[in-house]
């Protein structure tokens, strides 16, 4: 409950006057007083009625909704949509402030209730809106802020692909290996929605297999040129089994030619009986030359071990071979089984010669993943590879972290390289498990874990980043992590966790940003946050009725949507104002798009700029990709194209249709000859319809000239279109230009809709009624500074959701 002094006088009063009409004049205030008072009596009332806390929803419009409200609008079939047993459900009236708004205005002009039904007196109707309104203020932006809950939330598949890349330097199709990624208030990233069911994660497990074999080559996994020689091919032992074995002491070994000088490697597959708590130990010989030595723990001939090592060598005939360094025997061991040490080899491979190792050949990721490790002679040792070899786990874990690794993070990573180490792998394999293992890690997967290590601010920094008893500021790693995976959808580079590390992110905030918004990597911002916000990223999926639009192929799929992504780019990399994506008289077509869009020029299959014929200058209004997603498959829709413009352009969208509402009568029989347009006005002469049709139709209507392959076209049904429509204001349309021309009219509604939407995409999170101080941020930076994108992402970088996290106490 909130608690607002300075007007509680006047808001008791008129609570009075809305619960006395309705017969609840006891249930709160208690009697009502006498008309005449004496004047200490009434400065006591007075003082009490200062004090007295704000009534609630349920008390303050309950009353007057279920007298006047609820038989028209209730359940499935409320009238526009407009349920009030929902609106007084929900927790507060910010909650459902657009739908509140309209009942505001309605109830204002007289128009609720109807003039057939019982009309609230003058004072009941006064209260209820002097309190619906104080509800429906802004708060007071002057005082700490909410920053509302942290969010916890997976990489999606785009944001997996592009971190990927930028730590490990592999091109990896996340899109075709994991399932598509459901949306959260329309965008992908949003952290109630990116669960982790197992069947993802077993994606996840196999992708991790695949991206550390693409990022680091292992002399393991090199093929070619390779001599192999089985059990009946090596000398020395005893076969037994299938197998050559050394049950005592000697050598097996294989002559192997060496075809030229270079690097070679040698792999042998072995397993071992074993005797006591000591492995068995093997070394790996290049003629008397010690390899490699290492312990054998593979028990199983259906599961054994390989083991390799490297040499250079000349060509010639050399002798590559094993031997069984601690043989033993305990015949009286408790374990039956671990009475006898004994090696089995199943074969001895030699690959060479080779260049695929050497630094020249390596890619530039595996050549950083590996740089300052333990060479091949230190790797072989007992001891002096591990400090080496845990600095590379710590600088993995650091960067696929996005922030330093814990000792406990590392010791864990880093038992799997030692152990690794012992089987006698390769560094190389090693590290692949590395990868591994970090890509697979909740602290890879998951962005804003608030469980892990974060920096306390610094004294410098605690003025800037105050916080209130609902939050706190964020750690710079973590401020780094939100700020790339904002504006690139991937993690943050080097620069960005070197300031974090120094404590000065925040310090040079908006360097940052200019130097994140201005790096090509930017176009993801532009193409994720665009696509999802004008849902043209359905266009990867839309089909089109052959019959119908039998021009429409991938070709032309594809060119719609990089038409409004190059026009958006354009606004966005020229610091355009952001009207400019409903005003541009211009925009990027390539041969394929100028021919479908009646133009002779270009003919080729670049995209260049051209200036448009005037009948599509009016911006992604007339783009084929809008006007293709906001159409069927085999003819347009007024209702979808009106839907879109209130929903994603003005963040009003009209309410899903009753169940009763039925659907558009068919264009056959005796409609066969009736426009759409005459159709639809069929439709809406049910009175459950009209109300919502009236706003979405207009607008619809003002596009239909527009085919639904975003073709011009001036007949339908053999009908001339007519492009008109009055919205419920009075304002008139007709066409393309006229709809334009409302929007920029009214852009400061549109300007507050693109905020809530680039607010949403950067907090991975729906907005809560505490975010409007937020929203009116962005929407003034905005203003302020030329409607550019920049100042908006400035804005939101800034504000105090994405700076802050809630301490999950009164949100």
């Amino acid at each position: 409950m909130t608690y607002h002094a300075t007007n509680a006088g006047f808001l008791l009063r008129a609570y009075s006057a809305v619960a006395m009409a309705c017969g609840v004049g006891g249930m709160f205030v208690g009697p009502r007083p006498a008309l005449a008072e004496e004047p200490a009596a009434a400065e006591s009332s007075a003082a009490e009625a200062d004090l007295a806390p704000r009534p609630t929803m349920e008390h303050a419009i309950g009353p007057f909704v279920q007298a006047y409200c609820v038989d028209c609008h209730s359940g499935d079939s409320a009238e526009a949509g407009l349920d009030f047993d929902k609106l007084l459900a929900a927790p507060s009236v910010p909650h459902r402030r657009l739908q509140w708004q309209r009942a505001v205005e309605r109830i204002a002009a007289g128009e609720m209730p109807p003039a057939d039904m019982g009309q609230p007196e003058a004072a009941e109707r006064d209260a209820a809106l002097a309190w619906l309104r104080e509800e429906l203020a802004d708060p007071d932006c002057s005082q700490p802020q909410n920053p509302g809950r942290p969010t916890l939330r997976r990489l999606n598949r785009t944001e997996y692909q592009n971190t990927v890349r930028d730590l490990l330097g592999v091109e990896f199709d996340a899109h075709k290996t994991f399932p598509r990624d459901e949306l959260g208030y329309g965008f992908d990233n949003n952290g109630d929605i990116l669960s982790l069911p197992p069947v993802l994660l077993e994606k996840y497990l196999q992708a991790a297999e695949e991206i550390s074999l693409k990022a680091i080559v292992s002399p393991e996994l090199i093929a070619e040129p390779m001599q192999s020689f089985t059990w009946g091919d090596l000398h020395g032992g005893s076969a037994a089994r299938g197998v050559r074995g050394l049950f005592s002491g000697g050598r097996i070994h294989a002559e192997t030619p060496l075809q030229g000088a270079g690097t070679y490697l040698v792999r042998v597959k072995a397993f071992a009986s074993q005797c006591g708590a000591e492995a068995t130990k093997m070394r790996i010989l290049f003629d008397d030359h010690e390899l490699a030595h290492v312990d054998v723990t593979a028990e199983l001939k259906e599961d054994p071990q390989t083991y390799v090592a490297q040499f250079e060598a000349e060509q010639g005939v050399a002798k590559l071979g094993v031997e069984m360094t601690n043989d033993a025997w305990e015949p009286m061991a408790t374990d039956p089984n671990r009475r006898d040490r004994n090696l089995y080899i199943l074969s001895i491979d030699v690959v060479g010669p080779t260049e695929a190792l050497k630094p020249e050949h390596l890619s530039a990721a595996q050549r950083q993943l590996l740089d300052g490790g333990p060479t091949l002679q230190q790797w072989r040792t007992a001891e002096e590879w591990a400090d080496a070899t845990r600095g590379l786990v710590a600088r993995l874990l650091g960067r696929g972290y996005r922030r330093p690794a814990t000792k406990e993070e590392i010791d864990r990573i880093f038992s799997l390289v030692a152990g690794a180490h012992d089987r006698g792998d390769s560094l190389e394999r090693a590290m692949q498990l590395a990868v591994q293992a970090v890509l697979v890690s909740p602290q890879f997967l998951f962005i804003g874990d608030e469980s892990l290590p974060v920096e306390e601010p610094s004294a410098a920094d605690a003025p800037r980043i105050a916080a209130d008893a609902n939050g706190q500021p964020v750690g710079e790693y973590e401020l780094a992590s939100r700020l790339s995976y904002f504006l690139w959808s991937s993690m943050p580079d080097d620069e960005l966790l070197a300031l974090a590390a120094e404590g000065r992110l925040r310090e040079k905030l908006d360097t940052q940003i200019e130097r994140l918004l201005n790096s090509p990597r930017a176009d993801q911002l532009i193409r994720n946050f665009s696509e999802q916000w004008l849902e043209t990223r359905k266009l990867e999926t839309m089909q089109r009725s052959p019959q119908h639009f039998p021009e429409f192929d991938v070709a032309l799929r594809d060119a719609f949507r990089e038409e409004t992504f190059r026009l958006v780019q354009d606004v966005v990399r020229n610091n355009l104002p952001l009207p400019t994506l409903l005003s541009a008289d211009y925009s990027f077509v390539n041969g394929r798009l100028a021919k479908h869009y009646g133009m002779a020029e270009p003919t080729g299959d670049e995209f260049v700029r051209v200036t448009l014929p005037k009948e599509r200058q009016a911006g992604i209004l007339a783009h084929g990709s809008v006007l293709s997603v906001t159409a069927f498959e085999d003819r347009t829709s007024p209702v979808l194209r009106g839907k879109w413009v209130l929903d994603h352009l003005l963040a009003d969208p009209p309410p899903p249709p009753p169940p009763d509402a039925g659907s558009l009568p068919d264009a056959s029989g005796d409609l066969s000859h009736k426009t759409l347009r005459e159709r639809l006005e069929m439709h809406r002469a049910d009175p459950t319809c009209a109300s919502c049709h009236k706003r979405m139709d207009p607008i619809g209507l003002a596009m239909e000239n527009f085919d639904a392959v975003g073709r011009w076209r001036d007949t339908d049904a053999g009908q001339p279109i007519d492009a008109s429509g009055e919205l419920p204001d009075g304002r008139k349309l007709d066409g393309p230009a006229s709809l334009r021309d409302v929007l920029l009219a009214d852009y400061g509604r549109v300007r507050r809709s693109l905020a809530e939407r680039l607010l949403i995409f950067s907090l991975g999170r729906g907005l809560e009624p505490y975010d409007t101080c937020a929203v009116n941020e962005v929407v003034a930076a905005a203003e302020a500074n030329g409607d550019t994108f920049a100042s908006m992402v400035r804005a939101v970088a800034k504000s105090t959701p994405f700076q802050q996290r809630g301490s999950g106490e009164g949100e």
